[in-house]
């Protein structure tokens, strides 16, 4: 299985503060992340610099290659926490949104088979039907959903994501989450993804990471459910309770632990 990245040592700091510290991982294809960790831990640092936008000690393959003379990032699809376009109040359209997410368009016209990766992006992502609405006019769900449609548009290999759902309702949750895993499983995005909805997303998930300045914790949903240094850090019992997720005494992560206390 070939590795999407690989990152060794990663070490960040902001005003000589850590804010990482010894980083190392792999992710491999077709593996689907879900990266979590307390508020200020690091996980959105570490996000920005697999995708080159924060500078730190280390050293990062994307696809085999260094991340400095990485060049094909139609390769990797990201959609931030807040994105730009969500706060600006530019009538834009759905469509058009869509379309910015074509990094290496040329000129001001849209060609056919830009237009084709448009509506195939936004077929995906249930939102062909929005195409001509106006982005701001939409609700946060479906301006979600067309966020990451922008974010598939070039049939990106790698997606990047970070905390997509903060602002959903448990509807649209549901939702967007059922599309990463049909992302991940029918067409083999690789994922990683930062997230406090582990109920939503614990079923499709194959790893965890967990953050907290170091790498407390990366591996399978079972060895987490049996790891002794998440048990340290969250108690033995919110290790397999994480967000509320138990259900009829059975691991919401989809373990074999029996969802019961170590």
């Amino acid at each position: 299985m070939s590795s999407v990245i690989e990152a060794e040592k990663l070490n960040f700091a902001y005003l000589r503060v850590p804010v990482l510290e010894e980083i190392s991982f792999t992710a491999d294809a077709g593996d689907y992340v879900g990266i979590i960790g307390p508020n200020g831990g690091g996980k959105t640092t570490l996000l920005k610099l697999l995708l080159g936008l924060e500078q730190g000690r280390g050293k990062i393959k994307l696809f085999g290659q260094p991340l400095a003379q990485f060049k094909d990032w139609n390769k990797i699809g990201y959609l931030a926490q807040k994105s730009p376009v969500s706060q600006s109040r530019f009538p834009v359209s759905a469509e058009e949104v869509v379309l910015m997410g074509l990094s290496d368009r040329h000129g001001s016209g849209v060609s056919l088979s830009e237009l084709k990766q448009v509506h195939e992006a936004m077929q995906k992502t249930r939102t062909r039907e929005y195409a001509g609405r106006i982005f701001h006019d939409l609700s946060i769900g479906q301006q979600q959903r067309v966020l990451l449609a922008r974010a598939l548009v070039s049939n990106p290999e790698l997606l990047i994501l970070d905390e997509p759902s903060t602002a959903l309702d448990p509807e649209s949750r549901e939702m967007f989450f059922n599309l990463l895993g049909e992302l991940n499983t029918r067409h083999g995005v690789t994922i990683l993804l930062i997230t406090h909805d582990t109920g939503e997303v614990g079923k499709y998930i194959s790893k965890f990471m967990y953050i907290d300045k170091t790498l407390v914790f990366y591996g399978t949903k079972e060895e987490f459910c049996h790891s002794q240094a998440v048990a340290d850090k969250l108690g033995s019992f919110a290790q397999h309770t994480i967000d509320h997720l138990h259900n009829h005494g059975h691991c919401p992560l989809g373990c074999s632990c029996g969802g019961t206390q170590k």
